[in-house]
């Protein structure tokens, strides 16, 4: 990342600066705060001014006076490094403006601050890190009265909950949060909210419910102008419809999600967008298509350190890769998605893989390696949350064990 981010940390007033140059820090700071505060979209000024905006940030955090111009700036700044990547490097920003806040008593600012910082951690995968962020972010905003900022924070750490397959507490939250954005009459926020219960359902198997938040969100995206939520409601959308099966609504979604988010320069949901686009076509057995997106896909990932949407990218490209009856190639893509998930503490997707896996080994009539990895991804499903998804898991797990089983027996 551009910009001087080791120099940051010292944030102390520097007196061998000219009052002159003081002067000229404020003025920058404000300068860039206002013109991309007075901006519908900032994403396309700030792709092209990134450098000289994080130039500003930085001197901004290193002088006192201008400490409260420099918290403004770095919470505007945020979306747009969020859907950049480079989240390690922007994180030691997110940590000097976290502390500054604290020592400058401002609870505000250090609530959404630690709630930005959950975003961070939560993208590199630690949840738990993450959940406790947004935890303390909900205690200071409910504090001071800030129902927005609590509802912001409550909607992601039900963001957590639902990557930690806590479907119940996810839902729990949520629908707190959607109440709370409903009360200050926050649109965009009940639209967050919104996307977020639509995944929720998603990952439960419940296609009408999610279709209903999504299309609730994109109508409330569309009132206020957001295009970022109109992407993420379109790109959402077309996941569902996939789900359903209607190619040609989930095709024309996701078609238009991608143009949005290239307009944006949001080069991470592009990817994710990318990747849903091949599943698409995977599904109806386009395979060459469905490879030239998952590779497209894990080099974005790949950069800037998104493991969730590697290790799916993986995952996806294994299927291909069986489908061509490409064998090494499958196992190996697979093995290196497993690997991801259980590095990121995702017992369903790694099941889930581990059964993709188990299905190549079958295809090739090796009972014994896939017996071995159907036990462990069964004992791996044990005890969770029994959902629509982890239910539709264990038959498939439990049909290829059968089928192994038997195999075994007949070969004996």
């Amino acid at each position: 990342m551009a910009g001087r981010s080791a120099s940051v940390e010292r944030s102390v007033t520097d007196k061998g600066l000219s009052d002159f140059f003081r002067q000229q820090v404020v003025v920058n700071a404000r300068f860039w705060l206002e013109r991309i505060e007075a901006r519908q979209s900032s994403a396309p000024l700030l792709h092209r001014e990134r450098d000289n905006v994080l130039k500003a940030l930085d001197w901004a955090l290193q002088l006192e006076t201008a400490h409260k111009l420099a918290i403004d700036l770095l919470l505007v700044l945020h979306p747009y490094i969020e859907r950049q990547g480079a989240w390690t490097d922007w994180e030691r920003f997110v940590e000097i403006g976290l502390q500054i806040s604290r020592r400058r008593g401002d609870t505000a600012c250090q609530a959404a601050s630690l709630d930005r910082l959950g975003e961070l951690k939560r993208y590199q995968g630690d949840l738990t890190a993450a959940a406790n962020c947004h935890k303390g972010a909900c205690q200071l905003s409910s504090a001071i009265g800030d129902v927005s900022g609590y509802a912001h924070a409550l909607t992601n750490l039900g963001h957590v909950y639902r990557l930690q397959a806590k479907y119940t507490q996810a839902n729990q939250v949520l629908e707190k949060a959607l109440l709370s954005y409903q009360s200050c009459n926050d649109l965009n926020g009940q639209a967050f909210a919104h996307t977020n219960l639509g995944v929720v359902h998603f990952e439960c198997d419940q296609w009408d419910q999610s279709l209903s938040n999504h299309q609730a969100a994109h109508q409330l995206c569309s009132a206020t102008e957001n295009l970022e939520g109109i992407a993420r409601a379109q790109h959402n959308l077309g996941n569902v419809y996939r789900a359903q099966g209607n190619w040609r609504k989930a095709k024309s979604c996701l078609r238009r999600a991608l143009d949005l988010y290239e307009r944006m320069h949001d080069r991470l949901h592009l990817a994710v967008a990318s990747m849903d686009l091949g599943t698409a076509y995977l599904q109806q057995g386009q395979l060459e298509l469905a490879e030239t997106l998952y590779h497209q896909a894990r080099k974005v990932m790949r950069k800037v350190g998104y493991m969730y949407g590697l290790a799916q990218t993986l995952n996806n490209l294994g299927l291909v890769y069986a489908r061509q009856q490409k064998w090494e190639q499958a196992e190996d893509s697979l093995r290196r998605s497993i690997t991801l998930w259980r590095q990121l503490d995702q017992p369903v997707s790694q099941a889930n893989t581990e059964d993709n896996l188990a299905e190549v080994y079958i295809e090739q009539q090796k009972w014994k390696a896939a017996l071995d990895i159907l036990t462990l991804a069964l004992e791996r499903l044990s005890g969770l949350e029994s959902t629509g998804r982890i239910k539709t898991l264990l038959i498939e797990i439990n049909e290829h064990l059968q089928r192994v089983r038997t195999s075994i027996r007949h070969c004996s």
